[in-house]
């Protein structure tokens, strides 16, 4: 697809960990994990439209190393047991010289609670090859012994820091936009990231009304 005739959420997505909208400590220790192949297995949570699925994926792509990304609602739709592809993918050893796969399942709150239970079991067993992502709206959904281990990382941004995370955001979409060659009213601009923040779904959907 032409890249301008893409919906401007897409353009918009972050392109690199410091693009997130993340506190910095939490960004620094993601790119840590990734320039040092020490990947947790990690669950990326907070309401819908903060950056979680972007997240997942740019880690994957800078790990260069195989790659999978799961949609359990698809799986199901499609009346495809849960189980195998978790199985087939992460039983298997990853490329030469990579240290492990990585698996997304993205929106992993609709995984049924058996499926849930079982995947305790795989995330253990295969360690030495393979980490776990998810994204998750509703982490009260998930496993409590599935979630002890993994890492939690919350989207939904403290009150405290959020002036820091919305002035980077302001200033990455005016360089984004810039780049894209659009015209847009930079005082409009910083009113609609304070209006729908940190809804970035919301905020592109506005920019581009």
């Amino acid at each position: 697809m032409n890249e301008c005739k893409q919906p401007l959420s897409e353009l918009l997505r972050p392109q690199q960990l410091g693009d997130l909208t993340l506190p910095q400590p939490d960004i620094d220790r993601l790119q840590k994990m990734v320039d040092n192949d020490q990947l947790m297995n990690m669950i990326f949570y907070g309401k819908p439209g903060l950056g979680k699925t972007s997240a997942a994926q740019i880690i994957m792509e800078l790990s260069n190393t195989t790659t999978v990304m799961i949609n359990p609602a698809a799986l199901i739709r499609d009346g495809i047991k849960l189980q195998q592809p978790f199985e087939r993918f992460a039983t298997t050893w990853p490329p030469e010289g990579r240290p492990y796969k990585i698996m997304l399942i993205d929106e992993a709150d609709g995984l049924p609670p058996l499926i849930q239970k079982s995947l305790r079991h795989l995330i253990e067993l295969t360690y030495n090859n393979c980490r776990f992502l998810f994204t998750v709206n509703n982490i009260k959904i998930i496993d409590e012994a599935l979630r002890s281990r993994m890492k939690e990382i919350c989207f939904d941004i403290a009150p405290a820091q959020r002036p820091s995370v919305i002035a980077h955001l302001k200033t990455r979409y005016e360089a984004r936009l810039s780049e894209l060659g659009s015209k847009f009213d930079r005082q409009r601009l910083a009113e609609l990231v304070g209006i729908y923040y940190p809804d970035l779904r919301s905020i592109a959907n506005q920019l581009e009304f």
